[in-house]
């Protein structure tokens, strides 16, 4: 599994979208039609994009594929806050 953990503006999100190209993965983020923008801008094509919630949708059983989640901390606390059934999560950043 591929981590991508930086600062803003250094490139995370172009860095995931080469990943999920590269292993024709699909594309889980906030807002599918701005990453599908930004993606042409940055060249790449070929990338399938889904919002969270779609991703949510698909049943544990039935998900076929590769999936890469930008911005994990957003994509738990969009499906999670609104029911109040998570109350917390840990993060190790590693050496």
């Amino acid at each position: 599994m591929y981590r991508i953990i930086d600062n803003r503006g250094t490139g995370k999100t172009s860095r995931l979208m080469l990943l999920a190209k590269e292993n024709n993965a699909t594309f889980v983020c906030s807002n599918p039609r701005a990453m599908e923008y930004k993606a042409k801008a940055y060249g790449i094509d070929g990338i399938h994009f889904i919002s969270y919630s779609e991703f949510a949708a698909i049943p544990t059983l039935s998900r076929e594929g590769s999936y890469i989640i930008d911005e994990l901390e957003n994509f738990v606390s969009e499906l999670y806050f609104y029911n109040n059934t998570l109350v917390g999560y840990s993060l190790t950043l590693e050496d």
